[in-house]
């Protein structure tokens, strides 16, 4: 789901944290994930990784029914 959100840009997806208990409800589970975003002509923008974040964050939303954490 994450790849697809940018297959040029997104280049690895890795979880490297899943919590389940004090504070998370029963029925779910804490993700964390390392997403690494790089182009490889230019460096890029404040904005364009923005961009890419957002796309991500709604993909996993819809597709999976993920929501942020609040932190």
């Amino acid at each position: 789901t994450i790849v697809n959100c940018d297959k040029k840009l997104i280049k690895e997806v890795n979880v490297f944290d899943i919590f389940s208990g004090k504070n998370i409800p029963e029925d779910k589970k804490s993700v964390a994930l390392r997403i690494k975003i790089q182009a490889s002509d230019k460096t890029l923008t404040s904005e364009e990784i923005d961009s890419i974040s957002k796309k991500v964050i709604e993909a996993v939303s819809q597709k999976h029914g993920a929501v942020l954490r609040d932190s």
